[in-house]
């Protein structure tokens, strides 16, 4: 028997019998990997702890390829980010990161920078920061990764930049900007207003290297248009929704 080796965070836990757990990973050797854990829900030193949301792994695992899932032989817990199990809000931010990956990741197909932008936000949310915040900074990032670059430096259909005062909005099905002379030949129910200071604030936030992301301060307001524009994005392109929006937006 050929066993192989990842490291992985847990997007999905569910039960499978009295004493089994499927577990849906995204690593950054083999992408998005359904397992399942035997005997996990009773193991006393194996998994014990282990395989729960959020956490990050080191895992063995068989590839047999019976029925889509790895057999998940052993797991190492390299960090536990309990907080995101016991602070709700915190929680809420986990789950929306992990949801976002989940819907985006095809099987078997690794992304390190994926991953670990994946972990990053893990790590930030756990250590105290906003949860609002850092999905601001992970989903602009996300959707470039993943080739769904938001264009925000000038008007997508006149080439205009920068008219202080004057709206733009942001239309996903052209993944930009239109400003207030072009807003109106191109009606779409999912277009967002975004005013200029969260136009920039997103622009700097998409070219800073993620050690330098905490400089940028983001006000209520921009948070709100922010987290609208990826919330109205991301369910254009998945053309479906996802429910931890609704609660990371109550928090």
């Amino acid at each position: 028997m050929t066993t192989k080796k990842m490291t992985a965070v847990v997007l999905r836990v569910s039960d499978l019998g009295e004493s089994d757990k499927i577990v849906t990973l995204y690593s950054k050797q083999a992408g998005k990997v359904a397992g399942v854990a035997k005997g996990a829900k009773k193991s006393k030193k194996r998994f014990s702890n282990k395989l729960e949301i959020f956490s990050l792994l080191d895992i063995i695992y068989d590839d047999r390829g019976r029925s889509g899932l790895v057999r998940i032989v052993e797991a190492e817990l390299l960090t536990p980010f309990i907080s995101l199990r016991q602070n709700y809000d915190r929680y809420v931010g986990a789950v929306l990161a992990c949801e976002l990956i989940y819907y985006w990741s095809g099987e078997n197909d690794a992304d390190k920078n994926v991953f670990n932008l994946l972990v990053w936000a893990l790590q930030s949310i756990d250590s105290g920061k906003s949860p609002k915040v850092v999905h601001i900074f992970f989903q602009i990032k996300l959707y470039t990764f993943l080739g769904y670059k938001l264009h925000l430096a000038t008007c997508i259909k006149c080439g205009v930049a920068e008219q202080e005062g004057k709206p733009y909005v942001f239309h996903p099905g052209r993944h930009g900007l239109l400003c207030r002379n072009c807003r109106s030949s191109s009606v779409s129910r999912e277009m967002v207003s975004l005013s200029m200071n969260t136009i920039k604030l997103l622009q700097h936030a998409h070219d800073m290297p993620m050690e330098k992301l905490e400089r940028l301060r983001f006000s209520d307001a921009s948070i709100r248009e922010a987290l609208l524009l990826f919330k109205t994005y991301g369910q254009y392109l998945l053309q479906r929704e996802i429910m931890a929006w609704n609660f990371l937006e109550k928090t």
